[in-house]
């Protein structure tokens, strides 16, 4: 699973830049719970949740809770960035004004109204 792996990834990435309390927001509501411990891990992702476990277990104070994919735009956007080069690239390197402007309303507490069904 993508986002197992991207959480995986991004837990190493800061825990070895020295960051001790974290707080994670995915929109993939099984591997959310499956770190919580609220579902029984599947067997396709077993592996990558023992591993963010042991990640998790590295860290002070961790806050996890699962968030709709319209309130996760930031990731969203790097993940279409990130399959449309050819190459890894490090956040740091990525000066897109589009994905500054995601990170401003982001941080300025604005969200995005869930549409009904």
């Amino acid at each position: 699973m993508a986002e197992g792996r991207a959480l995986r990834e991004g837990l190493q990435a800061v825990i070895n830049g020295g960051y001790r309390n974290l707080e994670i927001e995915g929109d993939n509501m099984l591997v959310i719970q499956a770190i919580q411990d609220k579902v029984q891990i599947p067997w396709q992702v077993h592996n990558i949740v023992l591993e963010i476990k042991g990640l998790l277990a590295q860290c002070l104070q961790v806050t996890i809770r699962h968030i709709y994919r319209e309130a996760n735009l930031a990731a969203d956007w790097l993940s279409k960035y990130g399959h449309s080069v050819p190459t890894n690239f490090l956040l740091s390197e990525c000066h897109a004004p589009e994905f500054r402007n995601i990170i401003q309303e982001d941080w300025a507490g604005r969200t995005l109204v869930r549409r009904g069904t």
